[in-house]
Order: C-alpha cells, then sequence, then structure tokens
C-alpha cells in the first residue's frame, strides 16, 4: 500500500455516513474498434509506467509497441480466468480489480488497480490468467504486448529497470496486508492508499470518490462489509473522516496514517520512508 503524509486535512462538519450497495457487474467483452493510438512521450502518467526515464528514441520504439487503448465501461472483463497472457495493461483512467470465484461460488478480491498501476504481472510465469479483471467505473487502459516489450528490455537497461520495479511493486501490493492486523488498521491503510493514488493521477488526496464498494473493500481486507461501515461511522464521530455512500473526505490524513502505522512496512524495518507513488501498488 502507498505511503504518503504530504496531504492537508479537508475542513468542514461530518455528515452521517451511509453504506452503499454492490452493484450488479455484467461482464461484457471489451469492444476492441474503440481503441485508440496511445502517445506515451506526452502522457502525464509517463514518470509512473515503464517508459519512465526512456530517452526520446527508445521511448519512440516503445510507443511504437503499445498497440492500442481501451475504453471499459463498469463491469466490462479486461481478460477472464483462463484467458491466454500476452501482455500487461496500464491504467490510465479510472479502476479496476482483479478477483477469483472459489469451487463455492465465493468471489474474492485480489487487488484494486488505480491509475498509472499495471495490471497482468501475475499471469507471466503460467502464462495464463487465474483472475477476472474488471472495469469498476469507466476506464481505460493501454495494451503493452509483453514479448516485445521484454526483448526491447534486453537492448534498452532502463526499461528493463523498470520492468524489474513493476515486479516488485506488484509484489509488495499482494503481501503489505498481509500479517495480523486489526480492523481499524486495515481499512485506515486502505483509505491511506486510495488517497495516494488520487494524488498522483493528479487529483486530491483527501477528497475521493471511492470506485469500489464497501462490499469489495471489505472482501479485499478479510473484513466483514458491516465492520467497515461500523469502523467508517466511528472514524466519522471521532473526526477522522467525512462519509457519504462512497464519498469520503479525509478531515484528519495524519490520524488515519497514525492508526496505519504500524502496516507500514517501511516502519516494521526501522526506515522512515513514505512514499507517495505508493511504495508497492503499481
Amino acid at each position: 500500500m502507498p505511503w504518503s503524509k504530504n496531504i492537508k486535512p479537508a475542513g468542514g462538519d461530518a455528515d452521517p455516513a451511509a453504506a452503499d450497495s454492490q452493484p450488479s457487474v455484467t461482464a461484457t467483452p471489451i469492444k476492441k474498434g474503440s481503441s485508440t493510438k496511445p502517445r506515451c512521450g506526452t502522457c502525464i502518467l509517463r514518470p509512473h509506467c515503464l517508459p519512465a526515464g526512456l530517452a526520446p528514441e527508445p521511448l519512440r520504439k516503445f510507443e511504437n509497441m503499445v498497440q492500442q487503448f481501451a475504453t471499459l465501461k463498469p463491469g466490462e472483463h479486461l481478460f477472464r480466468v483462463g484467458d491466454n497472457f500476452h501482455s500487461l495493461y496500464a491504467v490510465r483512467t479510472g479502476c479496476l480489480k482483479t478477483c477469483a470465484v472459489d469451487p463455492n461460488g465465493r468471489e474474492h478480491v485480489l487487488n484494486f488497480h488505480f491509475v498509472g498501476e499495471i495490471i497482468g504481472i501475475d499471469a507471466i510465469f503460467p502464462e495464463q490468467h487465474f483472475a477476472d479483471a474488471i472495469a469498476l467505473v469507466e476506464s481505460s487502459v493501454c495494451h503493452l504486448p509483453y514479448r516485445a516489450i521484454s526483448q526491447f528490455a534486453r537492448e534498452v537497461p532502463e526499461l528493463q529497470v523498470q520492468l524489474v520495479r513493476a515486479l516488485s511493486r506488484h509484489v509488495f501490493s499482494m503481501t503489505s496486508i498481509s500479517g495480523d492486523f486489526s480492523a481499524d488498521e486495515r481499512l485506515a491503510a486502505f483509505l491511506v492508499m486510495v488517497g495516494a493514488r488520487n494524488r498522483l493521477a493528479g487529483g486530491s488526496a483527501t477528497e475521493m470518490q471511492l470506485a469500489m464498494s464497501r462490499q469489495d473493500i471489505a472482501n479485499y481486507l478479510r473484513l466483514a462489509t458491516e465492520t467497515v461501515s461500523r469502523i467508517l461511522a466511528r472514524f466519522q464521530k471521532s473526526g477522522l473522516l467525512r462519509a457519504n455512500r462512497r464519498q469520503i473526505t479525509l478531515l484528519n490524513p495524519d490520524g488515519l496514517y497514525a492508526i496505519a502505522e504500524c502496516m507500514n512496512p517501511y516502519s516494521r524495518c526501522g526506515i522512515n520512508r513514505r512514499r507517495a507513488d505508493g511504495g508497492g501498488r503499481n
């Protein structure tokens, strides 16, 4: 999860928190015809994506490898369980979740993917996707053909470094909530993370419209939905935030950070490091 304390609290009185409902998700294939050629050189997300640090000529070659970016409506699948792995995907706008359904029919939310993050890294080794990637809101992704990019990385050390960093961030994010943390600590860390990702995308770190339902948040944090709603209400009563369904305002981000501090992996290692770029979610 990202760790950043460089966010200013928002003012205002707290409104009553209200739980939201899980929207119906219908799986519709991506409409490939709606794709448009992206331009990495002018993309504001370039510093946080694979072509970060590339010189003009390697950047031009990389740009030519990015075949398209596709737009997904809420509920549309980017890929499904069992699909063969061919590409990584960089989130340009919106938010997606990766999830899997067990043999008993229970859905497990594995991760949320925000603007600037790479999706599909876990499929490199098996060469097959073992999760569904579903858009939570209208989203767009860049299509990064893995074979071409990995071969090009052998010629361009800077790109190879970015690929390794992306792999490391993926491992980091998948282990960030591992441990015997309390429900309060998990939810506080999640809100701090979403705020940091919003700021990374050019938005506010304290005013956020959550793309995911409370049911999905609870699933990801391994909590009950009622527990998430109860903690949000308690955080609101304590003046830490204001919640109105999916609209969350962090009134005291330092207070939330203090609650989540034990989940900061840098603190666990005795390192005083708070990273606004997410420290691991990419």
